[in-house]
């Protein structure tokens, strides 16, 4: 009895953490659906306001959850801070999921008691745009804040005898969902048109960044970098990946990359390695015996490491053990990317058993002031020497964090301290 009693508490609180958000406590539409239809119901007329953080492609995929997150949250605090305010206390206010970032308003008085009219709703939306925008200019991430956007918009709901309530309800909240979101839909659709015609003209530039021997200062290899039309939306690599894998365009953008990459190398100066980067669930579509024979009449056979991006998961390790372990039989090298901050694990990167790890930028940043970064960072220093994987840290961008990276053992590393990226002439 008591084994079932427990059952049932589990299955009741699962139940409710799908109908109320955890951060702020508030609740999910469907959790207060009940009370909703019934205020319609007496009041005859309410308003709806819609309020939500856009652009979550433009930001998780590149600058990571947590500032996401962070974003989110600044939002959240933002909308629930003017309860009182600009929202009246008698508001129903809802999230749109447990895992949404927008929030429903519903009001059936002003905050001077009067009934609801579109106009009331519109001024009030006024002064959540001056806040949003508030928020944007001051969010602690400069190199976010351009990716920032907010969509709002109001709405009326009758009492119509004829039609269900829930019906009108959900009719009015989608309409004010899509009438929000519908300038990002449309965005998004042209800059869809736009990269598969960067991918058609393959208007996608190379770069190389030197990696060095911290030892004696020695040229140890290039990473190859990609870079999208300059003074186009497409000019960051990472919104170029990030909108490609969201479009399902990642294969013919990671091969447009991939090509130009190693069929430009010739030009670079005599390198010992060149290090290109591969999302891990296209590997088997990509390193194939066409991509093996071109490398081999470049010469590039034992010369070539793949990077595998730790920001994607790995699917499928059993089979990753049988892909790696083919391309390793061509004479390609293995590193794991993101080494830090993705989705690699200590087991993980043993089970890959990388001949590099390519430690992240952003634990290399001020690692020289922060002990848990430091910290860290000996640890992986260990546990590389055991594994037999050589470090090479990312993103060096002053003498102390090199000094420091040089004193715990890390002895190849790149990053705009040691050099920029450089450009080299492209095959006829």
């Amino acid at each position: 009895m008591h084994g079932e009693f427990q059952r049932i508490q589990a299955e009741w609180y699962k139940f409710r953490a799908s109908l109320y958000d955890r951060a702020s406590g508030l609740p999910t539409l469907y959790a207060v659906f009940d009370e909703l239809k019934k205020i319609v119901e007496e009041e005859r007329t309410i308003g709806v306001i819609y309020l939500a953080v856009g652009d979550e492609p433009r930001i998780e995929p590149i600058f990571g959850w947590e500032i996401y997150d962070e974003l989110v949250k600044q939002f959240t605090i933002c909308v629930l801070g003017e309860i009182g305010r600009l929202i009246p206390r008698t508001a129903l206010v809802t999230i749109s999921s447990t895992a949404g970032d927008g929030f429903f308003v519903f009001l059936n008085r002003t905050m001077s008691g009067a009934k609801i009219g579109r106009e009331y709703l519109e001024s009030v939306l006024a002064r959540f745009s001056e806040k949003f925008q508030k928020l944007k200019a001051e969010f602690l991430y400069a190199e976010v804040r351009e990716r920032i956007d907010f969509h709002y918009g109001c709405g009326m709901i009758y009492f119509d005898p004829m039609v269900r309530t829930e019906r009108l309800i959900y009719q009015t909240i989608e309409e004010l969902k899509y009438a929000a979101h519908f300038k990002e839909k449309l965005r998004e659709r042209n800059l869809y048109i736009k990269l598969q015609q960067i991918i058609q003209r393959q208007d996608i530039s190379i770069v190389y960044q030197p990696i060095y021997n911290l030892l004696d200062n020695s040229l140890f290899g290039y990473e190859a970098l990609a870079r999208g039309p300059v003074g186009s939306y497409f000019e960051d690599p990472d919104t170029i990946f990030a909108f490609a894998a969201k479009s399902n365009l990642l294969f013919q953008v990671e091969r447009l990359c991939l090509d130009k990459a190693i069929s430009n190398a010739k030009n670079l100066p005599p390198f010992k390695f060149l290090f290109i980067n591969i999302t891990p669930i296209l590997i088997p579509q990509l390193i194939d015996n066409e991509f093996v024979q071109k490398i081999v009449n470049l010469n590039l056979k034992n010369n070539l490491v793949i990077e595998i991006t730790e920001k994607f998961a790995i699917p499928d390790y059993a089979m990753y053990h049988q892909i790696i372990h083919r391309t390793k039989s061509y004479g390609i090298k293995i590193a794991l990317d993101d080494v830090g901050i993705g989705y690699s694990t200590l087991e993980r990167i043993s089970e890959i058993t990388p001949d590099y790890l390519k430690y992240d930028r952003t634990l290399v940043r001020d690692i020289d002031k922060n002990l848990i970064r430091q910290e860290l960072a000996r640890s992986f220093v260990e546990f590389a020497r055991k594994i037999n994987s050589t470090i090479i840290a990312e993103g060096i961008e002053n003498v102390q964090e090199l000094k420091f990276i040089k004193e715990i053992g890390i002895n190849y590393g790149q990053g705009f301290f040691l050099s920029w990226p450089i450009s080299v002439g492209t095959n006829p």
